[in-house]
């Protein structure tokens, strides 16, 4: 045999290697467990709540007993005898073999993640656990304890070393020289001790070294999914409250021009303006409840479409000229609030201005396979061909060229509802007319 064969790397690397086969078992346990939302919490907040510290350390006390029954049994003097190291050894009689596991490195990465009360408690529970099981050996029972404390301490006075693959290393590394020197502070220092210390502490020093920052990194894609979540969260929210306001705001023109033509009214008609005034107030009370919904029925869309037509009529009178073909098996169906409305609103405002009466809309809701399509048709200016693609995917700064930054929010809230099926297409002729189709999944609430 070569130098290689005889020497005592040739131990460490068969058994590192055999004892991190039986460690990636409770790494792939641990990486199916955190999938669980409450637990993924737990191990997030485990310094901040004593539920989550407890379901922490009920967790990271589980794994490690598991741990320390799964390790591996080694008869020491047998194996060196065949490699040829034992001339200076006095005849062994009778033998134990010795006990190697990964139980320190699971109670490390609980002070590592817990902090030190939860470190703490998993060596005290693990060192116990063994002590029971292991004739009342107290040397594995305080080692257990000094780790789990360790580790909740340099979480707690050197937090910026576990932020990084070195610093979680050298935790390890430190953890496994603290619990050899225990060993052999805590046992009578004798050959078979400093042997026993020789044969393991490489095969147990890399486990744990490495262990920790497998651990490490499962914790960082952690943080990291639940940064990437909380992002997506805040952003959901942060455009929920701007399709909010935006629903909730009416145009300052639609307005500021009833009003004017109430004023007018009043003098030739009060008893039909105070209709209209009750109309108003009506439009107002439906826009501010619709507000706080994600999606009313086209029954409440399409009566609070005929009220703003209606209160256009102040100003417009015949002119505008106004139809509607719906399916009424379809007015249970979802839509979002304000969206024929805003259909609508567009082309009064856009495809009629400067041109002269009649105005015709027309209204359509049909469905589709799955599908409910809503179309308004309007006999206005139409859409010029550069700006008619891009009308809903991004805000059109030009107001004057129609659409922007309403229709950009129409669809951007569309796609919030109901997912990316829901789309805004136009057809349009200039000077002939448009056709606005809305397409979005069929939803009926029962």
């Amino acid at each position: 045999m070569d130098f290689f064969e005889h020497s005592i790397v040739c131990l460490w690397l068969e058994n590192s290697t055999k004892l991190s086969q039986q460690f990636f078992i409770v790494v792939v346990a641990a990486f199916a467990l955190i999938r669980i939302e409450w637990l993924r919490l737990a191990l997030r907040n485990a310094d901040l709540s004593w539920q989550y510290r407890f379901i922490t350390t009920l967790v990271f006390s589980t794994l490690a007993i598991f741990g320390s029954h799964n390790g591996l049994s080694i008869d020491i003097y047998e194996r060196l005898e065949t490699l040829g190291l034992l001339e200076n050894y006095p005849e062994k009689v009778g033998q134990p073999p010795a006990l190697i596991n990964f139980s320190d490195t699971i109670t490390l990465t609980a002070g590592l993640i817990g902090g030190p009360f939860v470190g703490t408690c998993v060596g005290f529970i693990t060192g116990l656990e063994s002590f029971l099981t292991d004739h009342g050996d107290l040397s594995n029972s305080i080692s257990s304890l000094a780790l789990g404390v360790f580790a909740g301490i340099i979480r707690y006075t050197r937090a910026a070393w576990i932020l990084t693959e070195k610093g979680v290393l050298l935790v390890g590394a430190s953890g496994t020289l603290l619990h050899f020197c225990i060993l052999l502070l805590a046992t009578k220092l004798s050959q078979d001790t400093l042997l026993y210390a020789s044969v393991v502490i490489v095969p147990i020093g890399i486990v744990n070294s490495l262990g920790c920052v497998l651990f490490f990194w499962i914790m960082r894609d952690l943080d990291r999914e639940y940064l990437e979540n909380a992002a997506h969260e805040a952003h959901l929210m942060l455009l929920q409250a701007e399709l909010r306001t935006f629903r909730a705001q009416v145009d300052p023109h639609f307005l500021n021009n009833t009003l004017n033509d109430l004023n007018s009214l009043i003098r030739r008609d009060p008893d039909r303006a105070r209709e209209y005034i009750i109309k108003l107030a009506d439009f107002f009370k439906y826009t501010r409840e619709f507000s706080q919904l994600t999606s009313i029925s086209l029954h409440q869309e399409l009566a609070q479409l005929k009220r703003f037509l209606e209160l256009q009529r102040l100003g417009l009178d015949d002119k505008l000229q106004d139809s509607f073909e719906i399916d009424e098996a379809l007015l249970p169906c979802q839509v979002l609030p304000g969206s024929l409305l805003a259909l609508v609103e567009n082309s009064l405002k856009h495809g009629f201005k400067g041109r002269p009466a009649p105005y015709c809309l027309k209204i359509m809701v049909k469905e589709d396979a799955q599908n409910l399509i809503l179309q308004v048709h309007d006999n206005g200016h139409g859409i010029p061909s550069d700006l008619i693609n891009s009308l809903g995917k991004h805000p059109v700064l030009s107001q004057s060229k129609g659409g922007g930054v309403a229709l950009y929010h129409l669809v951007q809230s569309l796609h919030l509802v109901f997912g990316e099926r829901a789309k805004l297409n136009y057809e349009s002729i200039i000077e002939k007319y448009t056709v606005a189709t809305l397409t979005q999944p069929k939803w009926i609430i029962p």
